[in-house]
């Protein structure tokens, strides 16, 4: 079992973007951090803010599901993604604890990252997790190499336990 705290994060609003000429995804909001990887122009891109650090947004890959840094010079922001709030993990009961167990599922056959406020986990494909937190409100983001990610709050209750299956919900425009 992982254990981890939760606090109340009420973070800023989440873009999707495409990048407008070639540029590094870096690791840090500057020239003098590493280079993740370059990316080339129309890479689309989830801007995790428009809270910029040194004129840099902390973006994810869409394409890889890597996160770093990019000058927000080089992005064309997009339309705002829409955060869930009518709760993502469905209540198995009461547990035997003060505090609250996640019971993940990653039903895909891609690498699932979870991110639960500041904590990131990853998920194999098919990989199953129960990760114990404290209660009370969390913000999450999953995401997987390809896919937009999926963002919200939950409301975590104390003594309760929660499951989530992650699966992928093709939508054709």
């Amino acid at each position: 079992m992982i254990s981890v705290c939760l606090s109340v994060s009420v973070s800023a609003q989440s873009y999707l973007g495409k990048i407008i000429r070639q540029v590094n995804l870096r690791e840090g909001p500057g020239k003098e951090y590493g280079i993740i990887k370059s990316l080339k122009p129309g890479a689309n891109i989830f801007i995790i803010s428009l809270d910029s650090e040194n004129d840099f947004y902390n973006v994810i890959d869409i394409n890889s599901d890597k996160e770093g840094y990019v000058s927000k010079s080089f992005i064309n922001v997009g339309m705002e993604v829409k955060r869930n709030e009518e709760g993502l993990f469905t209540s198995t009961g009461q547990i035997n604890s003060s505090e609250s167990e996640l019971e993940i599922f990653n039903n895909t056959n891609l690498k699932l990252t979870l991110k639960l406020n500041s904590e990131t986990y990853s998920f194999s494909p098919q990989q199953k997790k129960t990760i114990t937190v404290y209660p009370g409100t969390c913000s999450y983001r999953a995401s997987a190499p390809g896919v937009t990610p999926y963002i919200g709050l939950e409301s975590l209750q104390g003594g309760q336990g929660y499951s989530w299956k992650f699966y992928i919900i093709t939508r054709r425009r």
